[in-house]
């Protein structure tokens, strides 16, 4: 057997999730390659949402821009029942104050990847296509995979790690016996993107509930629309389905006035809810679908991808590099696993309630939930509090790890009870930069590959900079001096003179330190570098 030793990591998926992986590596200089079966990526819609926190990554790679000229904001979501409109909610800044990204914002999933395989070749790399994981195995230094090439040929390569990113059907899952528990519905699903005469605007989104279907509908550009129903226990049974039947039916059981037409794309599926037992194992990893997968409520799935990549890329880089434990990647699983649980459970109740066939469900969704709606959207709009906590819940920035090994002992001195703590994202700060007087988010000081140390003091004390010395290739220290532009940061951090703060690179806290203390910094640096 040839084998063939040229890369760190092989990535196994050129989905979202997958991208995304390849992309962080590339720019920490990590080698890798990056397979996938298909010969091309996705031209279809798929994942439509791309929610704040992964807006924030994209900002973080320079490519925030370019998806928003390709995408849109939604800027209201509301609901019909029965044909009649009950409520309307503006959201196109619904999260103002918290990111840089207050919305929801639009892009069909065939331009989100295809602006991340730009990403990758602007540093050198393409996706290898029409590759596919044959099998693979493992020992204590590396695992050893089996690669079927165009043409029916064979290769055995050896790479330090294994990125399963390959769907909820992973090969990669599979062959290492990882439980995949939960439970797949037996009601199906259709996804339909056409044209439509529909009262709705071009740029909100809504859900009709009628009697005998729900209906999604949501916003694509170019006049286009994307459908969403449940099908009947009889069409479920069918191998397929024609955009004939869903037209002529769906419009009837949602009790709306709509005409469909110009189909350009039609998938039937089971929604499922199911999550890996165990992140990673060995030398090999999951993320995306492969380790979780739910149902399209909530628009969570391909996000939820995303920052499993953003998580685990950096941590994998200081591996290699050499720069810290092999501990640090069993956080992974500790850090992401907790994510996917909850979002199964929260996403397979809602499911539960909008799709079911009991009675008293679908009682509850049609003159219950419509009451309900009704008598809370005033204090919905009155009470500003409750927005910034749904938009918090739904876009991502409201995710932690406090409970995480890397928030342990990370915390000296005493701050107020609204200062970041370790585990937290690192908040959205706008403020005058102290230096060229523009207007500036604390996010943007934060653009290292790796660790930023964000110094609250006039210059940055000489005990700081002695402890940095011994990281500085992968920590980067930011002086932020107290000034009447910089106070806002000061007060939100907690800091009364002087103090720092960690971050990670994934733009999570770290560490703090109200008055700095070496010997406790240098404690909790060692506690997984080296």
């Amino acid at each position: 057997m040839n084998l063939i030793d040229d890369t760190d990591v092989l990535i196994v998926g050129a989905g979202p999730s997958g991208l995304m992986m390849a992309c962080q590596l590339a720019i920490r200089n990590i080698s890798f390659r990056i397979i996938d079966k298909n010969e091309d990526h996705t031209t279809q819609s798929r994942a439509l949402v791309i929610q704040a926190r992964s807006m924030e990554i994209l900002d973080q790679m320079g490519i925030a821009e370019k998806a928003h000229q390709q995408g849109q904001i939604t800027k209201a979501i509301g609901a019909f029942f029965n044909g009649r409109k009950v409520f309307r909610v503006v959201v196109n800044d619904l999260g103002h104050g918290l990111t840089k990204f207050p919305y929801l914002f639009m892009l069909e999933q065939s331009r989100t990847e295809a602006i991340l395989i730009d990403f990758l070749k602007k540093y050198g790399y393409e996706v290898e296509r029409n590759v596919e994981l044959k099998n693979f195995n493992q020992n204590k230094n590396e695992a050893i995979a089996v690669l079927k090439l165009p043409g029916d040929r064979e290769q055995t390569i050896k790479v330090r790690y294994l990125i399963g990113a390959d769907g909820a059907h992973s090969i990669v899952r599979e062959k290492l016996n990882i439980p995949f528990s939960g439970k797949t519905y037996e009601q199906s699903l259709f996804v339909l993107d056409c044209k439509a005469e529909v009262n709705i605007p071009g740029d909100e989104m809504y859900i009709a509930f009628g009697s005998e279907s729900i209906g999604g509908f949501f916003p694509l550009t170019n006049g286009r629309w994307r459908m969403l129903g449940n099908l009947t226990k009889e069409e479920s049974e069918k191998k397929e389905i024609t955009f004939q039947e869903i037209e002529k039916k769906f419009v009837t059981r949602i009790r709306m006035r709509v005409r469909l037409y110009d189909p350009q794309w039609i998938a039937i599926y089971h929604s499922h809810h199911r999550y890996a037992s165990v992140f990673h194992k060995g030398h090999c990893f999951l993320i995306g679908d492969a380790a979780h997968i739910h149902s399209p409520i909530g628009a969570q799935g391909m996000n939820t991808g995303l920052q499993d990549a953003y998580n685990l890329a950096w941590k994998l880089g200081l591996v290699l590099m050499g720069r810290t434990k092999k501990s640090l990647l069993d956080t992974y699983t500790q850090e992401r696993i907790v994510i996917a649980r909850n979002l199964v459970r929260s996403t397979d109740r809602a499911f539960n309630l909008v799709s079911s066939e009991s009675r008293f469900l679908k009682l509850f969704r049609l003159y219950i939930i419509p009451f309900i709606l009704t008598l809370v959207l005033p204090l919905f709009n009155h009470l500003k509090f409750l927005p910034k906590i749904l938009f918090k819940m739904v876009s991502g920035i409201g995710i932690d790890y406090r409970r995480s090994i890397l928030s342990q002992n990370a915390s000296i001195g005493k701050f107020s009870r609204h200062a970041p703590r370790p585990g937290d994202r690192l908040p959205f700060i706008s403020f005058k930069d102290y230096t060229y007087g523009d207007e500036v988010n604390i996010q943007d000081k934060v653009r290292s590959k790796y660790f930023c140390l964000l110094v609250f003091e006039g210059n940055v004390p000489n005990e700081i900079n002695f402890t940095v010395e011994n990281f500085k290739d992968i920590i980067k220290a930011e002086n932020i001096p107290l000034t009447d532009q910089t106070k806002v940061v000061y007060r939100k951090f907690g800091i009364i003179h002087s103090g720092c703060y960690l971050i990670r690179p994934d733009m999570y806290v770290a560490y703090r330190s109200q008055k700095f203390d070496r010997k406790h910094f240098y404690d909790y640096l060692v506690s997984f570098m080296q």
